[in-house]
């Protein structure tokens, strides 16, 4: 199975097929640059793409955000030949928005079905998610495990890929106490304690929530930003063990 495959088996889409359909032949459309549009009762509307550099960038004019500000039901895009994931400026806009954000992914003049992120989104089951940076990562993982468990919605960190390399982003050092977790004794660990981990990198990279019976919840990515064959999945937590560098607990 593609990774296209499968994140269309995990595609939350709130709309009809012909949204989607709209937006992969407008995509196609203007091919090789970004294609953009909006979701405006249930059906796509096509946008002129106003920004400098249309093969990298889109920009909306604000004229048209204006008009439309509030019939505005989710905001798509497209990625001329990847990458398949959204940027942390998409992560920031669709925050900013309080909409679903959409981006069709065009290989070689072929566009696939849009994928689609945003809290207000039904949550994707837990296990099994192909890796999407910024919509299926081990961040994104426990932000969903958090909301569809505890009921606690854990702040969005907009992130470009390969953050770990920046010494000054640390998205997990710099933001858990935050969001109101302690570290804790490894001897202490409970369900739905999170360990941070520390995987080929300086810093802290990778992270999972302790579900009980030995197990941790987790997903691991690759070089590449997405992939099929590093689903979200429970594995024994001594697996992972060397790894740890802390245990956090959400007090707040």
């Amino acid at each position: 199975m593609s990774i296209k495959d499968m994140v269309k088996q995990f595609n939350r889409s709130p709309f009809n097929s012909d949204v989607a359909a709209d937006a992969m032949a407008h995509a196609r459309s203007v091919y090789p640059e970004e294609s953009c549009g909006i979701v405006v009762d249930n059906k796509y509307m096509s946008l002129r793409n106003v920004a400098k550099d249309k093969s990298n960038n889109f920009h909306i004019s604000r004229d048209i955000i204006a008009k439309y500000k509030n019939k505005i039901e989710a905001v798509i895009h497209s990625h001329p030949d990847g990458p398949y994931y959204p940027s942390a400026g998409d992560m920031r806009s669709q925050i900013a928005m309080s909409v679903p954000w959409g981006i069709v992914y065009v290989e070689k003049g072929h566009a696939y079905e849009p994928f689609f992120w945003g809290d207000t989104l039904e949550v994707a089951p837990l296990k099994g998610r192909p890796f999407q940076h910024g919509i299926f990562d081990c961040y994104s993982l426990i932000r969903d495990y958090f909301r569809a468990k505890k009921d606690i919605v854990l702040d969005e960190f907009p992130r470009d890929w390969e953050w770990w390399l920046d010494d000054s982003y640390n998205l997990y050092q710099k933001n858990f106490e935050s969001q109101g977790f302690e570290c804790i004794d490894a001897g202490e660990v409970q369900e739905g304690d999170c360990f941070l981990a520390q995987i080929r990198s300086n810093t802290i990279n990778h992270a999972g929530v302790y579900v009980g019976n030995g197990l941790v919840l987790h997903q691991i990515g690759n070089r590449e930003g997405f992939s099929v064959n590093h689903p979200s999945c429970e594995q024994p937590v001594y697996m992972w063990e060397r790894y740890i560098r802390h245990w956090v607990r959400h007090i707040a």
